[in-house]
Formats: structure tokens, sequence, C-alpha cells
């Protein structure tokens, strides 16, 4: 039987492994067949004719239908097939091996029969424990492809990084096991991981689900579901909120009789003032989603992910990427800017749903002294390489975890120093990122045309504020806003020197508008600066990139 018809995972493995055996067993008793054949001509006898032993391949196909992926009756009867050969291939394999030797001839044809008896014995089994694992879940007949493809065939997926073993560490409350993932994750080299993940977790049964989410840092994995990691990361910070809150106190009587322990005392009621600004965003805003907290971290510069809208069920899912200063004790500014988003893109949305994420997943650069350390500085691009390989992590979690659909969409935007992450992130996952980046504000993104960036250069989406200093840098490869570059431009208007770089936001602007219109894919609706009469003017379809560059140059400030 061939799996053929199952597409990611350990499947395609799989089948590569059934034709393998096949052809040798084929082979096997081909070759014994000929060495006894040959051996009746030796002692005279006339040369027997030999039956052919290959015959065709029965292919199984994929049934539509609310399961799509694996058809549970053709698996158990795979299952059985591969008990059944490992039970009668082994005793052939033992008997013709017996035969061959007892001949004076080579025992091997009858040994790789046996060693292909055990292989089949060992994936039955594999097999039958996956399916009904699969089974068990509720409702079973609801879950997504990727089970079918990392759930019932993960024994061939290949997996360089020991993911399956764990997650199974992780199923049995091994905490060191979600450090394990989540510096994995970090890295971004694993394109199935979030995927692993999101499969692990739909055949979880309930009581395990609802002790896992209790653990401090389940919630940043990618690939759950949002309403899980906003769950569970909200436990976690209220956990962390009592025991700084516990700590603090202890640590206020220690240093008043001990000086040295004031230093501890600081660092906690940072922590804490961290913690308590967190909730305070957090705070549902008047005519806006519930906000989802898909990740934070206290350390260091800090971490805080927010989606307004879930993600899971949205239309269209924007990530939002910032860069140069960007921080936790500023991320203010930021989410406000996410909200304006989702309020000016809902606007002419219609009946679609809208996600708007702000990702503050990495550690930007800052204006402070580690400016002078290339691994930090934002003259360099080695804040943007780490941060985009989280962001590529974090993108594949949101593909992972959303609801099939065939017209949802996707959208990255990146600012500042943001885009250049944005560009790394895009050649780590070519034409698998997003279906639209924005670029605005832009100093270069890695690459010197946009079709390098792994996006079809007509949904590569560029935009310069008059005066901007940022984007007149193109010192990260090629500048975005030059033609020559290969990405479409939307108009965005003029502002004075100072506030050009941060004024793409501001509401009511060109700017914010054009997003809106770019995250809808409303590209024949783009709108130029205000006229002289203070109305906006359309832009034509086929006008638009180029007539836009031409509109901001020629706007007065």
């Amino acid at each position: 039987m061939h799996a053929h018809a199952w597409i990611g995972g350990g499947a395609p493995t799989f089948t590569a492994d059934l034709t393998q055996r096949r052809t040798a067993l084929q082979a096997a008793f081909t070759d014994a067949l000929r060495a006894l054949a040959d051996l009746v001509v030796r002692h005279g006898g006339p040369a027997p004719g030999l039956p052919a032993l290959t015959s065709p391949v029965t292919a199984m196909s994929a049934p539509s239908g609310a399961f799509q992926g694996i058809d549970p009756r053709a698996m158990t009867a795979l299952v059985s097939a591969l008990d059944h050969a490992g039970h009668t291939l082994s005793a052939a394999g033992a008997q013709l091996a017996g035969e061959l030797s007892a001949q004076g001839l080579s025992a091997q044809p009858g040994q790789t029969v046996g060693d292909i008896a055990r292989w089949a014995a060992t994936h039955g089994e594999d097999l039958r424990r996956r399916l009904t694992r699969i089974q068990q879940a509720v409702p079973w007949t609801l879950l997504p492809v990727t089970v079918a493809a990392y759930g019932l065939f993960g024994a061939g997926a290949t997996d360089r990084h020991g993911i399956t073993a764990t997650l199974d560490r992780l199923a049995v409350g091994d905490v060191q096991a979600i450090r394990a993932l989540l510096a994995l994750q970090e890295q971004g080299n694993e394109g199935s991981l979030a995927a692993r993940v999101n499969a692990w977790w739909q055949t979880l049964d309930t009581t395990l689900r609802q002790h896992l989410m209790a653990l401090p840092g389940f919630g940043l994995l990618n690939g759950l579901p949002a309403g899980v990691r906003d769950q569970s990361n909200r436990h976690w910070l209220t956990a962390e909120k009592a025991r700084s809150t516990r700590e603090l106190d202890a640590a206020t009587a220690e240093a008043r009789s001990n000086p040295v322990a004031l230093g501890r005392w600081e660092h906690l009621a940072d922590q804490l003032r961290r913690i308590q600004l967190i909730e305070k965003e957090l705070q549902p805003a008047p005519g806006y989603p519930q906000p989802l907290l898909l990740g934070f971290d206290l350390v260091g510069l800090g971490r805080l992910i927010v989606s307004w809208g879930d993600p899971d069920t949205a239309d269209i899912t924007v990530t939002n990427v910032s860069g140069l200063t960007s921080k936790l004790d500023t991320v203010h500014g930021d989410l406000q800017q996410a909200r304006a988003l989702w309020q000016q893109a809902a606007k002419t949305s219609g009946d679609r749903t809208i996600a708007c994420i702000t990702w503050y997943g990495y550690d930007a650069p800052q204006i402070d002294p580690t400016l002078l350390n290339p691994t930090t500085s934002v003259a360099f691009e080695s804040a943007a390489a780490r941060g985009g390989a989280s962001l590529a992590a974090f993108q594949d979690g949101l593909h992972a975890a959303h609801q099939p659909s065939g017209t949802a969409r996707a959208v990255v935007i990146g600012h500042s120093y943001g885009s250049l992450t944005t560009g790394h992130a895009a050649t780590l996952r070519p034409g698998k990122l997003a279906d639209d980046l924005i670029l605005v504000g832009s100093p270069g993104v890695g690459v010197d045309h946009a079709a390098d960036l792994g996006v079809d250069p007509q949904h590569v989406w560029v935009g310069e504020a008059g005066g901007d200093p940022v984007a007149a840098l193109g010192r990260f490869g090629a500048d975005p806003g030059h033609h020559s570059f290969g990405a479409q431009h939307f108009p965005v208007g003029r502002t004075v020197w100072t506030a050009a770089h941060s004024s793409y936001w501001d509401r009511d602007s060109t700017s914010l508008r054009n997003m809106g219109r770019l995250i809808n894919g409303q590209y024949d609706k783009l709108t130029a600066p205000e006229s002289p009469l203070g109305r906006p003017q359309m832009l034509a379809p086929d006008l638009a990139p180029d007539l836009a560059l031409r509109l901001q140059q020629v706007t007065p400030p």
C-alpha cells in the first residue's frame, strides 16, 4: 500500500521507506529463486522458468470529507497489512535462510526478508498507537490536517532536533522541555516546529491540557492556539506578580538593615512595575477586541506580544514589527499603533475579521552604550538576524494554529530597523512568511531587490515620508524606496523632518489610511495626500506605485 496522498510530516519518508522495502523484498525472493535455479542447472537439471515477482503498488487516496488527511478505515487496513507482513515474513525469512544454507548457498536473501519483517512489525505497532491516540481525541473528526501529517506518520518525519522526544517529556510535566523547545524556537531554523507543537496539542486530553497550561513559559510556544497562549500567559503573569510581591516585601525588610540588599530590592521593584505595566495594557479598550497575551518576558529589555483580535480565526492577520529603541518599558506606543491599524483596517474590511498584533519579540537596538557593540548596534544586522529568526518562528505558529481557510491573509509590517528584521524573516521563510509585506521608514531590508524576499514584488509595499532621514539611508542593501528595488510604493505624505520617521500611524493620516487599504488587499483604492482643495485623491491602480513616489517629492511640507 502507498501513502503518497498525505502531505507533510513523515508521510513522504514513510512512503519512500515502504517502497524501498517492497522493492527489496521482491529482489530478495528473486535472488533466492535464481540461486536455486542455478543450483539445479549445475546438477545437470533443466533450467527452470522463474516467475515474475513484481506487482503494481496499491495506491490509497485521501477521500474528501469532514476529516481531510487520512481515512481511518484505510489506515486500520494498513496497520493490519503491516502486522500480517511482520508475522508471515518473519517465518518465511527464517525458512528461506535455512533452505539456502542447507544447499550451501548464501542465506542473505532470507536475512533481508527477516529485516523487512521487523520493519513492518515495528511500523505497524507505531501506526496503531498513533491512530488510536488520534481517534481518542474529542472530537477527533475535526482535527486539522497537520495531525494526520505529524501525528500519524510522525515516526517517519525528519526530526534532527529530537522534537518528538522533547514533546513526550513535556507531556509528563518536564519544565526543562519547555526551555528546550523555546531555545529551538528562538533559533528559527526548524520550520516544522510550530506545526508539530500544534498537532501534539490537538491530541492531548483535557486534563493534561489544563495541567500543562499552568506551567511557567508554556504559553510562549508557537503553534498553540491563541486562546490557550493567552490563558497560560495570564496565569503565569499572575503567578509572577504574586512571587515578586512576596520577595519584594522580604527584600524591603532586609534592605532596611542591610544596604547591600538594596540592589535586589530595586530589581524586584522594577520587575513588579513591568508586570503592572503589562496588566494595564491588557485592560479592554472600548471599541476594540479583547487583547490576547501571546507572549512576554520581564528579563533584560523585556518582550511583549499582544493581539487585538483572534489570529486563529481572523480573515486577515497583521503582525507589526518595531525597530530602534523598542522595549517593554516603552511598548505603549507600539500597542497604540496596532490598535490604530486595527481600527483603520476595520473601517473598510466589510464582513472580514482582522487581528492586529504588536510583536515585540526580540531585543531591538537601543540608543545607549550598547550602540557601540556590533551584536546589538543599530548600525549592524546582528540584532535583526536574531529577531528575524524569532519572527519567522512566530509566523510559523500563526499559520499552524489558524483554522483552515482558503481566503485568509497574513500581512507583516516592518517599521524602521524592524523592516530589516522583517527582511531577515522573509528570507528564512521564502513564500511562507506573509502574503503582503509593508515596509515603512526602512533603512534597508538586507537584500537588493524585492524579489529576493521570497514574496511576489507586487506584494512588497514601501512607504517613505518626505523628510524621513532613516528611509533615505539605504544602509542595509539597496534602498527599498528606489525604483530599482522593484517594490510597490504607496503614498504617505510629508511631514517635518523631526517627526517624519514616527508619523506613519498618525490618526487620519494618508499613511494610516493607505496601510488600512493594503491590509484589506484594496490596492486599487490607495489615496494620495490631500489636494489644495482638501480632498484626498484616488490613484489609478496602474499609476499608484510610481506616482506615489513622485507625489511625495512634490507635495509641499
